[in-house]
């Protein structure tokens, strides 16, 4: 019986501890790229430019990739459905300021229901521009119960300093 009751104590505090941790959560990378903002925004506000360079399909190669509405800006929508890692969702742009800043909502239906807003900001530097790629949301419990034993800033930041290499790649070749 004290086995018991010192377990269910142990499950109550660990609940406790999980519920208190922040919901809110931001992951930001950025690399300075040797291109202009102008050369580089096309690859951020273009769904089918950005799929060239971002980290996802190297991730899961038997991904399905579909594409709706205009090719760019404000209702650019990608849309994925994969049976491995990425599972199933939307990206769809949400403001676009030329040659700055994208905005996308995301959406994930599988493996679990979730939404996040990423943004592309891109600030002119002196041998080129610096881009960020960040991701921000709330974690439910169940996403503050896998952050205790995932670190999701280091999984899903490497993700985007991949994504960011690419894109640095593609546009210094130009």
């Amino acid at each position: 019986m004290f086995i018991l009751g010192g377990l269910a104590l142990s499950i109550g505090a660990f609940s406790i501890y999980v519920a208190l941790k922040p919901a809110d959560y931001l992951i930001s990378r950025q690399l300075e790229i040797k291109a202009s903002p102008e050369a580089l925004f096309p690859w951020i506000n273009n769904s089918r430019k950005t799929n060239e360079w971002m980290p996802w399909a190297a991730l899961d190669p038997a991904m399905k990739m579909s594409f709706n509405g205009p090719e760019e800006g404000v209702g650019a929508e990608s849309r994925w459905e994969s049976p491995g890692k990425m599972g199933v969702g939307s990206a769809v742009v949400v403001e676009s300021v030329p040659p700055r800043t994208v905005k996308t909502r995301l959406d994930y239906w599988k493996p679990f229901r979730m939404t996040q807003e990423a943004e592309m900001a891109i600030v002119p530097a002196k041998d080129g521009s610096v881009v960020t790629w960040s991701v921000r949301g709330k974690n439910n419990f169940v996403g503050r119960l896998m952050c205790v034993f995932v670190n999701m800033d280091k999984m899903v930041g490497g993700s985007f300093e991949t994504g960011l290499a690419n894109l640095k790649a593609l546009a210094e070749k130009k």
